[in-house]
C-alpha cells in the first residue's frame, strides 16, 4: 500500500516512524558486512561490492528518508546473555604452511574475533554516525541503551514466569506491541533440552573449525579440500567426531570447545561459516533477534556425567576463556560506539538544539566518563528532562601483555563515585535540566532470580562514596541539585540522616516534587559512629552501639512527655497512658515516631499535614512552630520500605516479631545447586530488602499520612514473580502514596 499510494505512505509512515529504536549493527549506515568465507576470491569481491552498494544505498537512506518523521529516536547496543552462554567458535591457532606440510600454531598476537572487530570499526566511523544523525532533525527526544555484560549475570538463575512472558526492555516506556508468549519443550528440571547440534548456529565441529582456520589462511577451492584432508590426517580427533560431532559425542566436543577462544556477535546474530555470506541484510529499525531461545541453554550430557555444572553453559562465577574474550571485545566496541555517539551529537548542535528529553535507559557506569564533557551538554541547550539508569560493574576484563584475558571481580558500589561526579560536575550545574530520574539496574524488587530479587541494592548517588552514606563520624558532602525541580530516585537505599539533610536542602532550592520508587531506608545510625563490615562469622557486632541508641530513645520519650495540651494545666500524660486509661485507644500512632524511621523522615519532609499539627488539632499537643516556606509540593512513594546492610550497627528495629518461615524445599535445593556458579558480591554496602514494618509505624503511615502499606492487585504479576524467586511475602512492609499540601497551607503560601 505504501508503494502504490502516496497519501497512504505519508500518513502511515508518520505514525510508524514516530518512535524509533535502532539496534547498532555493522550495516546500519552503509558499512559492508564480512564477505563469505566460502567460494573463490572473485566471488568474495563481487559479493562485497554488491553488498556495499546496496547497503550504502539503503542504509543511509533509512535515515535520510525517514529521519524527519522521527520524534523519539534511540540507539541500542546490547549484548545477549544467551549468546554469551553459547559463543561461536573462534580458533586460537592459525594454519602455517611449511615445506613438509601444514600445521597449527598459536597466533603471535591476540586474535581478534572478526565480527566484533568489524563492529568496533563501524563504531569508529564517527563522521558516518554524525552524518546519519544529522537527518534526525525533528526529534524532540533522544534515547540510548547500552549493556556490555559486565554487570550482574543471572546465568542459570532463571525465573520461568519472566522468560515465558517474553518481556523486552523498553527505552521509551512501555512498548505498544505486546510480546508473544514463548512456548518451548521443557526438559526435566525446568530447563530447555538443547543438544550440541541445535539450530542456533553456534556449534562447530573440529572439521568445521579446521576448515575455518585454513580459509583464514587463504586456502580456497580445491586447495582447501586437499589441505583440509591433510590436516585431519594428523588431527587427534577421530573421523566420526570430526565430521559428525554435531550428532555424536556432544560432551567431548563441549570439553574441546571450552579450550578455544570463542566470542560471539553482539549485534543480534550468531555467526557460522554457513551464514557468513549473507550480505543481503540491510539496516533495520526493528530487531527480531530476541526471538531466539531466552532460557539458559543446556547441553545434552552423557548418562554417566557426574557434574551438575555440565548442564550450564554460562557460569557467572567461572567464565570460560571464550566468554571473557567476548566481554572484553564487546567493551572495546561499545566504548568506540559511545565516543562516536557523543561526538556525533557535539558535531550537530543545530540538529539537536530542540531536544527536550534524553532517556539513557541502560548504560554501564564505565561509559559515563565519556559523557563528562561540557560540549556534549552544551549541544543540548533545550534539554529539560533527563533519565539516567546505570548498570554497576561486577567485573573488569582486561588483556594482559601475554594476550591472556583476565577477569577481575570489582565491588558494584564503586559505581556510586562515577555517577556522583557526573551529577555534580555536568548535570547539576545545568539550569535547563529541570526533571531528573536516577536508577540503578542491579538487584532490587524487580530483578528476576533467586540470587537477585530483593538483593544487591546500591546506595543512592547522593554522596561521593558508598561508605559515606553510613559514616556519621564525619559529615560527607551531599549532592546538591540547585536547578532540579522534579527528582525521581529508583531502586536504591539511603540512610536516614542523609535523606533528611538532602531533602531539607533540596526543597529550599528548586525542588518541587520528589518521587521515591522502591527506595529503602536503613536503620538509624547513631551520631559519631562509623559502622564496620560484619565479622567473617556473620555475627552482628552492634552491641557497642546499643547504649547510644537507648539514650536517643529515652530522649525521644522525654520530649514527647513534655508536650502540653491545649487546655491542660501542666504536662499531660503520654499517649500510651491515655490509652491505658481508655481515653484514647486509637491515638498511639500520633506519638513522635522512632528516630530515623520513615515516619520520622516524612514528618520533616512532608508538604502536607504533620503529626505535630494533628496533635495540636486534637488538643493533645502544643502548637507547632510555623514551618518555613519551601518549594516542595509533592512527595510520592512507590513501594518504599527498609533495607538491611551487612554492617555492625543496631538494626534490631527492622527485625520482624515472627520467625521467618523456612524456604520451600524446592527453592532451597535450587539455591544450593546454583550457589557455586553465581557471583558473590563481597560488598558491604549492598542492601537486602526487609519485608517488615512495625505495626505501630504502619498505623502512623496509614492514619497520620494516609499512605497504603502492602502491595495491591496492580502488582499481582510482580508479586507472583517474587514468590517464584523465594520471597514468601512480597510487598509486605512496603508502602505507597502521594503527599501534597493541604488546601489551607496552599492558600496561605500563595498569599
Amino acid at each position: 500500500m505504501r508503494l502504490v499510494n502516496k497519501e497512504f505512505e505519508e500518513k502511515v509512515s508518520e505514525y510508524l516512524f514516530r518512535v524509533v529504536v535502532v539496534p547498532f549493527k555493522p550495516e546500519i549506515y552503509g558499512i559492508t558486512p564480512e564477505p563469505s568465507l566460502s567460494g573463490t576470491s572473485e566471488d568474495i569481491a563481487n559479493d562485497a561490492l554488491r553488498g556495499s552498494v546496496m547497503l550504502q544505498d539503503k542504509g543511509m537512506r533509512v535515515f535520510q528518508g525517514f529521519g524527519r518523521r522521527i520524534r523519539k529516536f534511540a540507539m541500542s547496543f546490547e549484548f545477549d546473555q544467551n549468546k554469551l552462554a553459547n559463543p561461536p567458535v573462534k580458533s586460537d591457532q592459525e594454519a602455517i604452511t611449511s615445506f613438509w606440510g601444514i600445521y597449527r600454531w598459536p597466533f603471535k598476537k591476540y586474535n581478534r574475533y572478526s565480527q566484533l572487530e568489524g563492529l568496533e570499526q563501524t563504531a569508529d566511523e564517527t563522521r558516518t554516525m554524525a552524518k546519519a544523525l544529522r537527518f534526525i532533525e525533528c526529534a524532540k527526544q533522544l534515547g540510548l541503551s547500552i549493556d556490555g555484560g559486565l554487570g550482574w549475570l543471572a546465568g542459570p538463575d532463571i525465573n520461568q514466569r519472566v522468560v515465558d512472558r517474553g518481556d523486552r526492555f523498553a527505552v521509551f516506556g512501555e512498548s505498544r506491541f505486546v510480546a508473544e508468549p514463548k512456548f518451548r519443550s521443557q526438559a526435566k528440571g525446568g530447563r530447555t533440552s538443547k543438544s550440541i547440534g541445535s539450530d542456533q548456529g553456534i556449534d562447530e565441529s573440529p572439521y568445521t573449525t579446521t576448515q575455518r582456520i585454513l580459509q583464514e589462511a587463504g586456502y580456497t577451492g580445491s586447495a582447501l579440500q586437499s589441505s583440509l584432508d591433510m590436516m585431519l590426517e594428523t588431527d587427534e580427533y577421530p573421523r566420526d567426531l570430526q565430521r559428525n560431532s554435531h550428532l555424536n559425542n556432544a560432551l567431548n566436543w563441549q570439553r574441546f570447545r571450552t579450550n578455544i577462544a570463542s566470542p560471539t556477535m553482539i549485534d543480534g546474530s550468531s555467526f557460522t561459516a554457513t551464514d557468513a555470506d549473507d550480505s543481503s541484510t540491510v539496516a533495520s529499525l526493528n530487531s527480531d533477534d530476541d526471538e531466539e531461545n531466552e532460557i539458559q541453554p543446556t547441553i545434552a550430557t552423557s548418562k554417566g556425567s557426574k557434574s551438575k555444572g555440565d548442564n550450564y553453559l554460562l557460569k557467572p562465577n567461572d567464565l570460560t576463556t571464550a566468554q571473557k574474550e567476548m566481554l572484553l571485545e564487546v567493551e572495546w566496541a561499545q566504548r568506540a560506539f559511545m565516543q562516536s555517539y557523543a561526538i556525533a551529537i557535539i558535531d550537530n548542535p543545530f540538529t539537536f538544539q530542540h531536544i527536550q528529553a534524553l532517556t539513557i535507559a541502560r548504560i554501564p557506569n564505565r561509559h559515563l566518563s565519556i559523557l563528562r564533557r561540557e560540549d556534549f551538554w552544551d549541544s543540548l541547550p533545550q534539554l529539560n528532562n533527563l533519565s539516567l539508569a546505570i548498570i554497576p560493574e561486577w567485573r573488569e576484563v582486561s588483556k594482559l601483555a601475554t594476550s591472556f584475558v583476565e577477569d577481575k571481580k570489582v565491588m558494584p558500589s564503586a559505581s556510586v563515585s562515577g555517577v556522583y561526579q557526573i551529577l555534580k560536575e555536568q548535570i547539576g550545574s545545568r539550569k535547563n535540566i529541570k526533571t531528573l530520574h536516577l536508577e540503578w539496574l542491579c538487584g532490587g524488587e524487580e530483578a528476576p532470580g533467586l540470587f537477585a530479587r530483593n538483593q544487591h541494592i546500591l546506595p543512592a548517588p547522593l554522596v561521593e562514596n558508598s561508605r559515606h552514606m553510613v559514616n556519621r563520624a564525619a559529615l560527607p558532602t551531599l549532592l546538591f541539585l540547585p536547578y532540579v525541580e522534579h527528582l525521581s530516585l529508583k531502586n536504591c537505599w539511603v540512610s536516614p540522616h542523609v535523606l533528611s539533610k538532602f531533602g531539607a536542602s533540596s526543597k529550599k532550592a528548586a525542588l518541587q516534587s520528589l518521587t521515591l520508587d522502591s527506595v529503602s531506608l536503613t536503620a538509624f545510625i547513631p551520631p559519631n559512629v562509623t559502622p564496620n563490615p560484619l565479622a567473617g562469622n556473620g555475627v552482628n557486632l552492634h552491641n557497642a552501639h546499643n547504649a547510644a541508641n537507648h539514650a536517643v530513645a529515652n530522649q525521644m520519650l522525654l520530649n514527647f512527655q513534655g508536650l502540653v495540651g491545649h487546655n491542660a494545666q501542666g504536662p499531660p500524660p503520654p499517649i500510651h497512658t491515655l490509652i491505658a486509661n481508655g481515653q484514647s485507644s486509637y491515638l498511639d500512632w500520633l506519638q513522635p515516631p522512632r528516630v530515623g524511621s520513615w515516619a520520622d523522615i516524612i514528618e520533616t519532609l512532608t508538604p502536607g499535614k504533620t503529626l505535630a499539627e494533628e496533635r495540636y488539632a486534637r488538643e493533645i499537643g502544643p502548637e507547632p512552630p510555623v514551618r518555613d516556606y519551601d518549594n516542595l509540593t509533592k512527595l510520592v512513594f512507590k513501594s518504599c520500605g527498609y533495607v538491611r546492610l551487612p554492617l555492625d550497627f543496631d538494626q534490631t528495629a527492622l527485625d520482624p516479631l515472627d520467625v521467618p518461615a523456612p524456604q520451600v524445599n524446592a527453592i532451597a535445593k535450587k539455591i544450593s545447586d546454583l550457589d557455586s556458579f553465581m557471583m558473590k558480591p563481597h560488598d558491604h554496602t549492598l542492601g537486602v530488602i526487609v519485608n517488615h514494618i512495625s505495626a505501630l509505624e504502619e498505623r502512623t503511615l496509614v492514619n497520620g499520612f494516609l499512605l497504603t502499606v502492602g502491595w495491591d492487585k496492580s502488582r499481582a504479576v510482580l508479586a507472583g514473580d517474587a514468590m517464584v524467586d523465594g520471597i514468601a511475602h512480597p510487598g509486605r512492609g512496603r508502602f505507597d502514596g502521594v503527599l501534597t499540601p493541604n488546601q489551607d497551607r496552599l492558600q496561605s503560601s500563595s498569599r
